[in-house]
């Protein structure tokens, strides 16, 4: 678990260091974040280090041991033979996994009651990760990686997935899993925007290159949209795979220019206060009839 741990200083590591760099810059004054962006990043991140990935991962041992006494570590024989063949699907297999929980937070009201109860509560954790800033002079920054209320952690489907497998005996798969995605997160919150250099560029065959491109590989323009405030904030929920918006769930958009506002409103009582943003639980915003 040490190497697990150092995984996730690294890219907190590199979380920090982007956000260093957008503050020096001034990527991120003038209210483009403020000082609750901030602390609810900060207590996002170490409640998920801390408490949640540990909790998932105890239950998660305590219900197999229940149902399946001896499994921990029995798929450990699949990385030692086959490492790279296991890291891709594994890879593949999460992303999807993450992509259709994210999906699901952003999709249309379901028919059923039931469903509409289940979803309010993946729309309402999700809030906090959709907040920048005051009001429309907000901006996506590398802290925003990890925010979100305090039961996303707990209820996306990829995370007990991903942990699934470490206790399953797939550890070197879940670390470099893990470090990447966690990585290229970091990178598309980050207000780099590097990407549309290349799809704006003067020769045609680079940009018809990028345009093929971002349609298998999320870059930073697409998540920013995502982020953004109107039509494309329910679109490139697949944070590395812009294949699966693009093949599966239909929500790719690939645009040209950064989104002119960002971040979803907010109620005067989640601008105020970190601990309303993180531990509200009032759903009634999305069961309203």
């Amino acid at each position: 678990m040490n190497e697990n741990n150092l995984i996730g200083l690294s890219v907190l590591f590199l979380v920090l260091m982007s956000a260093l760099f957008e503050r020096l810059s001034g990527r991120s004054a003038n209210g483009a974040r403020t000082a609750r962006d901030w602390k609810i990043a900060g207590l996002t991140t170490a409640m998920m280090v801390g408490i949640q990935r540990p909790l998932v991962l105890f239950l998660i041992g305590y219900l197999m041991t229940l149902a399946l006494p001896g499994s921990a570590g029995s798929l450990a024989w699949l990385e030692h033979e086959h490492f790279w063949i296991t890291l891709v699907v594994y890879f593949c297999l999460e992303e999807f996994i993450h992509g259709a929980g994210h999906y699901f937070a952003h999709c249309r009201r379901p028919r059923w009651r039931w469903a509409q109860k289940v979803q309010a509560v993946y729309k309402h954790s999700h809030r906090p990760h959709h907040f920048s800033g005051d009001d429309d002079r907000g901006k996506l920054t590398a802290t925003q990686t990890f925010t979100n209320g305090f039961l996303w952690w707990l209820i996306m489907p990829n995370y007990w997935f991903s942990l699934l497998c470490l206790y399953l005996g797939l550890t070197e798969v879940f670390l470099w899993g893990t470090a990447i995605k966690g990585l290229w997160a970091a990178h598309t919150h980050t207000a780099w925007n590097y990407d549309l250099y290349f799809h704006n560029h003067k020769w045609a065959w680079v940009r018809k290159i990028m345009w093929a491109l971002a349609h298998v590989i999320t870059f930073p323009t697409q998540h920013h949209h995502h982020h953004a405030r109107g039509r494309n904030s329910a679109r490139n929920v697949c944070g590395s795979l812009a294949l699966y918006d693009w093949l599966v769930f239909d929500t790719l958009a690939i645009e040209t220019q950064r989104p002119e506002i960002y971040g979803w409103r907010q109620s005067e009582k989640e601008q105020k206060s970190v601990l309303y943003r993180y531990f509200n639980l009032d759903l009634s915003r999305y069961l309203k009839t």
